[in-house]
């Protein structure tokens, strides 16, 4: 192959790699926001109870608990959300952070949780950026 066309097929490929994702169309799912699996201590995963565990996520990491720690609880955590999304729940993937799921930014502002998303005090809906476009 000549120089042009070398050049010409790399700024084809970098050109498509910077176009718009496509237009996915509207979001096809809609959460149910309650979990059906009772946790170890016979409550159910609501919107007061995942804010207090992502209260708990924010606050082990802000005091530097190990790791491990707080990857287990982060695990457990995951595991949960995908029974309180249902049943869209094929949108907390396996390595998914709870960073990426929810914007702990926020948190303070919160009155509540939903699946990726926190309710703030005057009733808006802010998302973490996992959660589908569509969707939000």
């Amino acid at each position: 192959m000549t120089r042009g066309v070398i050049c010409a097929l790399l700024a084809a490929a970098l050109a498509a790699c910077r176009s718009a994702p496509a237009d996915v169309g509207p979001c096809s799912c809609t959460p149910g926001n309650r979990s059906r699996t009772r946790l170890p201590d016979g409550s159910t995963l609501d919107s007061a109870a995942l804010l207090g565990k992502l209260r708990r996520h924010k606050r082990d990491v802000a005091l530097h608990r190990p790791a491990r720690d707080v990857k287990v609880f982060d695990d457990e955590l995951r595991l949960e959300l995908t029974g309180f999304c249902q049943p869209c729940s094929d949108w907390v993937e396996d390595r998914m952070t709870i960073e990426d799921m929810f914007p702990l930014d926020r948190l303070d502002d919160a009155t509540g949780a939903v699946c990726m998303g926190l309710v703030l005090q005057g009733g808006a809906t802010v998302y973490g950026a996992a959660l589908p476009p569509a969707c939000r």
